[in-house]
Order: structure tokens, then sequence, then C-alpha cells
């Protein structure tokens, strides 16, 4: 059986939405060591949450010129300021049971 989602995943995602909403209202953007620092959230945890579960919620940044040399960096931020914390949680509901559709 395949695991959509570990245990944690639904409370990490709203951490992080939470940190990303504050950021958003402050006009600031965030990187995943900054989201990491903010939430408790360990910096592999918070870019695969990210990747996996929050893409239509979230634009990510990641500077060629810097990777060139071997740094690698994601800049964070909500794709819409107004989003709602529902919104979200409506869509992971709709992916986890879609995923458990699928690999039952």
């Amino acid at each position: 059986m395949v695991r959509s989602f570990y245990k944690n995943t639904i409370s990490n995602v709203m951490k992080i939405f939470i940190t990303l909403k504050k950021a958003s209202d402050e006009g600031e953007m965030m990187t995943i060591s900054k989201i990491a620092a903010a939430t408790g959230i360990h910096k592999w945890s918070v870019s695969r949450t990210i990747d996996l579960y929050m893409s239509p919620f979230v634009e990510v940044i990641i500077p060629e010129h810097l990777e060139e040399v071997g740094l690698n960096l994601k800049i964070v931020r909500l794709k819409d300021e107004n989003v709602t914390m529902e919104r979200i949680a409506n869509y992971l509901k709709t992916k986890k049971m879609m995923t458990e559709e699928i690999n039952p």
C-alpha cells in the first residue's frame, strides 16, 4: 500500500500556511529555512510538504544563478493572499480521498 499522507501532513500544511499567510500580510517572501525555523518543522519536511501538497497555493522561486554555484535556495510565497485555511483543508481532503481511491 502506498501512503499518500504521513501522520503529520495536514498539521504541517496548516503550520506552513499560517507562516506564509503572516509573511504575505507583512509583504515578506520566505525561504524554506525561514519557514522551518518559524514552524519547528525540519527543512526537508517543509520542502517536501510544499512540493507535494501545497503547489496549487504557493509560488516557488528557485534562483538559477545561485544553483550554478551550488547553493540551493527556494523562495516561497502564497499565489493568492486571499486563500483561506478552509480552502486548503478542502483541497487536502479531496486529494486524500482521490489518492485512497487510486491506491486502496
